[in-house]
């Protein structure tokens, strides 16, 4: 332990003038080569037995450097050997600590560092320190350590901090403001000693706080006319604020630890006025403490205190800072929002319209959405305030949820419903859009600060629908028709975005609100002005999609929604949306439209000369034309409305082979393949059988045989040979492959006769042409395990034959992979798709040869023993399956499962036994567990094949004469056996296994290890 002189330097690893020239050159420049070398050497110091002295040589140093890192070994000292000292060495280290920060009481970062070691060693169980601040302070007075026993010898604490200097106050408030910091570190501790000495010191930090307040406050009080008043001013600035960080460190340290001793808040609470009135001489940083406050412990202040916040806020000063919009204002906005927050938590801020002062604050809430400037860029306090209005919102739902009928509507809901229809006006008014010489000006953050403004204030228009309805129906509708009028694009835009965002809780009740603006020329005026904004365009394009159902009831308007969008789909900027729109307008209005259809077919035509028909917009706008076609009333109008359709897919199709053909264009090739493909998709997607035509063809008709048999199988060969031509054409593309089985995948959806439903030789011809080279194969995997559950419940008479091709199919790319670590993606398809086998047909199985099923179940078995994630995980829950479809008596085939658990029984067991000695990690163990429960559960046979596991695994086999060992085997199958019916039980009886034999394998594992690696596994 260091004394007070610097011991002799041949006491030290290294002489005291290397070890400062060392640290010195931490930070001289050009020194990054040397930079590691001798931070490893600085660090080997730092935690030497000598660490105590070093750190006290060089705190001594007149290099501020060199102080700093005496204070930084103090510190490491103190947090790695502090509990290796006595009482009389712990005093010894505060007495220096103490020392040195009273011997040079300046603000600089060493003696920054010294106060927050000091603070550090306050909390540590060796402190022999509780009346810390008392204690420092009789320290600087006498300008040497005096500790808690002689305290009683020397003036009160009142009587000596006003004699300090500004630098000696300031310190003692830096290290107060640490000791907070460092004691809240320790809350969630059981030993409560550090927190019973913070308790003993608050009437010290009360009087710290008072003096310093009060002569910062004195200076800054100074006449302007006073030739010192800068000077003056800047000393009582630099005061105030230091008080004001330790005051906050402490308030916020007593709301987690005053809870059982709520008396001695009283001592902070005598100090509230003194920092308030810190606020009118714009004491930097004081509004930003005092809201941080107000926004997390707002009890602190009492009555009397936000009485005088609020007389500052609404007299002189606040008024000048509201009249601006800078960053005082924000400031200022959040302590004014926290207050308003305050008093709506206790709801007195609505259920109270007649008091005047609730009244004024509500009407200051209102006032700080009226700033002229867009939000942004210059306005920044209104995404402050809205958050007051969420909540104002929310807690006004709350109250209509809980008011009965009974109860009545309260005397107060009428102001309440009307301070909220107000700040919505007052937000709607902030997310119009500002024009565009202003918003080309704005940068990334900007665009998106408004973005995310306006979607916040779109939840609270959604949410305040609930208590304004009608009434917020009506006011967008009018926004709407009064930007519509005077040709203000903007507020029109405003208007439509407000509709949007309360569409979804629209009904029919509404249409007649909505028919006021949609009888208007709405959509044409738009379309024939081109100086309307692309914003104003899109976000017609979403109304039109918002309110697909409005259009449903009201289909006459229809004719001048439908020519909009086809002229929103030649608009590069809109066309995506539009696209969109339109198909989901088709989509819900389809039996509306039946009649236009040929109108659909050339308005398609007159699309295809756009530039925007791409990829998206051609499958969005097909869909929605498949959709009206798909409600046509018979078979054969559809035939001919399908046969358009595919008129421009094989157009499609056709130029794709051209240009690769004879242009050589393979990548315009593929573009086009793809579109061709997607395209068939969602025409496919939109094809699909309604939920009420299912049952009814199910309860009334025959199955029809139209597409499979009939005139309509002519389009089940296009779309086979387009899928099967396309993707042979252009095989090592993964979209292609992709797109090619989402086309067969619309068929597997539906359970009646259909243009895409397909005879099932047609998915299982394409699957099986594949190999492990075909890109996107686990998609292709994936795509057969869909089709075996597409024919779960009604399979086909040629199911069975069909299900046999695609099983040896998978045989075969289990074959070519050898291992599942080779591509463990692939591996968990085939393993998928033989627990589809599994869970719905097993006797598909039984017609393979012995050696086929050995080496499919083998390569299941590999999977487990894999080091490879997914692999393992998959083939634990097939054979979690297998287990489990083996003991359901109710299970048709639990016969032939049975058959598969004998011959595959042991081995599986083995393989998941050798994951469960250590060979697998933690996160996959509960995949482990889950067959090993399911085989105990089911098998008579469990007991002896996991006995017989655990005899050959060579982790034990190496320890097969230590008893410990053995016993815990012997335990291991009992509990197994015993838990069996616990999922949680069994789990943790495997787990407590696992981790013994995981600590078996880190004994064993050093005979074997590299020395260099021991040491390095060690340092660390």
């Amino acid at each position: 332990m260091a004394s007070n002189g610097v011991q002799p330097s041949q006491a030290f690893p290294l002489p005291y003038g290397e070890i400062e020239r060392l640290v010195k050159s931490l930070y001289e420049p050009g020194q990054a080569k040397k930079i590691s070398q001798t931070e490893a050497t600085l660090r080997v110091l730092q935690r030497s037995p000598q660490g105590w002295e070093i750190a006290d040589a060089l705190l001594k140093s007149d290099d501020e450097q060199a102080r700093f890192f005496g204070a930084l070994t103090l510190t490491v000292k103190l947090n790695a050997d502090s509990a290796e000292l006595t009482e009389e060495q712990s005093e010894q280290l505060l007495s220096t600590l103490i020392h040195h920060l009273v011997s040079r009481p300046t603000s600089s970062i060493a003696t920054r560092k010294v106060s927050s070691t000091l603070a550090q060693y306050f909390t540590k169980p060796i402190s022999v320190w509780n009346q810390c601040i008392r204690s420092l302070a009789v320290s600087f007075a006498a300008q040497q350590p005096v500790l808690d026993n002689a305290l009683n010898e020397h003036p009160s604490t009142w009587d000596l901090l006003p004699t300090f200097s500004d630098d000696q106050l300031l310190v003692i408030l830096d290290f107060a403001m640490s000791l907070a910091d460092e004691t809240k570190k320790l809350s969630n501790l059981p030993d409560q000693k550090p927190h019973e000495r913070m308790i003993a010191n608050v009437e010290s930090i009360e009087i710290l706080l008072h003096v310093s307040f009060g002569r910062g406050i004195k200076r800054l009080s100074v006449s302007i006319d006073d030739p010192s008043y800068a000077h003056s001013v800047q000393l009582g600035e630099k005061m105030c604020v230091a008080a004001l960080k330790c005051f906050t460190g402490w308030i916020f340290y007593a709301q987690s630890e005053f809870r059982h001793v709520p008396e001695k808040l009283q001592h902070l609470r005598s100090v509230n006025e003194l920092a308030l009135t810190c606020l009118e001489y714009h004491v930097e940083d004081a509004m930003e403490l005092v809201a941080e406050v107000l926004e997390n412990y707002t009890n602190f202040f009492e009555a009397n205190h936000l009485e005088m916040l609020w007389s500052a806020i609404s007299g002189p000063w606040g008024l000048e800072i509201l009249k601006n919009s800078d960053a005082e204002t924000v400031s200022l906005a959040r302590i004014i929002v926290a207050y308003g927050q305050s008093l709506l938590d206790s709801k007195v801020i609505y259920r109270q319209p007649e008091n005047a002062h609730y009244q004024q604050v509500i009407s200051f809430l209102h006032d700080l959405l009226k700033y002229p400037e867009p939000v942004g860029v210059e306005d920044e306090v209104a995404p402050v305030v809205l958050e007051f209005w969420s909540n104002f919102v929310s807690s006004l739902a709350e109250e209509a949820f809980d008011n009965t009928p009974k109860m009545g509507v309260p005397a107060w809901m009428g102001a309440a419903k009307a301070n909220l229809y107000q700040a919505i006006f007052e937000l709607v008014q902030k997310i119009v859009y500002p024009s565009a010489d202003v918003t080309e000006s704005w940068d990334a953050d900007s665009r998106k600060t408004f973005k995310v403004f306006r979607i916040d204030v779109r939840d609270i228009i959604l949410e305040a629908y609930e208590s304004l309805r009608d009434v917020l129906t009506d006011q967008f509708v009018e926004f709407a028709l009064r930007g519509l009028e005077a040709s203000n694009w903007l507020e029109l835009e405003t208007g439509l975005f407000g509709l949007i965002a309360i569409a979804d809780v629209l009904t029919q009740d509404s249409d007649e609100r909505l028919i006021r603006l949609f009888e208007q020329p709405l959509f044409s005026t738009i379309s024939g002005n081109i100086g309307v904004p692309a914003i104003t365009r899109r976000t017609a394009v979403e109304l039109i999609a918002a309110f697909n159902h409005f259009f449903l009831r009201n289909p006459h308007f229809l004719p001048q929604v439908l020519p909009f969008l086809l002229a929103a789909l030649a608009q590069p900027a809109i066309a995506n949306g539009a696209a969109k729109s339109f198909a989901l307008l088709c989509s819900e209005c389809r039996k509306s439209l039946t009649g236009e259809l040929v109108s659909f077919f050339q308005m398609y035509e007159q699309f295809l000369t756009y530039p925007t028909a791409e990829e998206f917009t051609k499958s969005m706008v097909l869909k929605g034309i498949a959709a009206i076609v798909q409600a046509l009333d018979t078979e054969e109008k559809q035939l001919e409305g399908v046969r358009q359709l595919f008129k421009y897919i094989t157009d499609d199709a056709l130029k794709a082979i051209k240009v690769t053909r004879e242009r050589g264009d393979a990548e315009q090739g593929q573009v086009l393949a793809l579109t061709t493909l997607k395209c068939l998709s969602n025409i496919g997607k939109a094809l699909q059988a309604s939920d009420e035509e299912i049952i009814d063809l199910e309860t009334e008709r025959e199955p029809s045989t139209f597409w499979l048999e009939g005139p309509g199988k002519e389009i089940q060969n296009q779309v086979i040979n387009l899928v099967n031509y396309l993707s042979q054409a252009f095989s090592g593309n993964d979209e292609i492959i992709e797109a090619a089985c989402n086309v067969l995948r619309t068929g597997f959806k539906e359970t009646v006769s259909g243009p895409f439903v397909l005879p099932p030789s047609a998915a299982v011809d394409f699957i099986t042409k594949t190999t492990i080279q075909t890109p996107r194969l686990p998609f292709v995997l994936e795509t057969a395990c869909c089709w075996i559950s597409s024919h779960r419940h009604n399979p086909p008479d040629d199911f069975a034959a069909e299900a046999q091709r695609l099983l040896r199919h998978d045989l075969s790319i289990m074959q070519a992979l050898q291992h599942p670590r080779n591509d463990p993606e692939i591996s968990v398809g085939c393993i998928e798709l033989i627990q589809n086998f599994i869970n719905i047909n097993p006797t598909i199985l039984t017609q393979e040869t012995p050696d086929n099923l050995s080496g499919m179940f083998g390569f299941t078995v590999e999977s487990i023993k894999s080091p490879e994630v997914l692999p393992k995980r998959a083939a634990a829950k097939l054979w979690k399956d297998i287990f489990e479809l083996s003991g359901n008596t109710q299970n048709q085939y639990q016969a032939t499962i049975q058959q598969i658990v004998a011959h595959f029984g042991p081995a599986v067991t083995f393989a998941l036994v050798t994951n469960v000695c250590g060979e697998v990690d933690f996160t996959s163990l509960e995949h482990i567990v889950a067959p090993l429960r399911a085989l105990i559960r089911a098998d008579k046979n469990a007991r002896t094949y996991i006995t017989n596991s655990l005899a050959e695994q060579p982790l034990l086999q190496h320890l097969q004469q230590d008893q410990n060992v053995q016993e815990m085997v012997r335990k291991l199958i009992e509990s197994m056996i015993r838990n069996a019916k616990s999922s949680l039980a069994f789990k943790e009886s495997v787990k407590a296994f696992w981790q013994s034999c995981k600590q078996l394998q880190m004994q064993l594992q050093p005979q074997t290890m590299n020395p260099a690696h021991r040491f390095a596994h060690v340092a660390y």
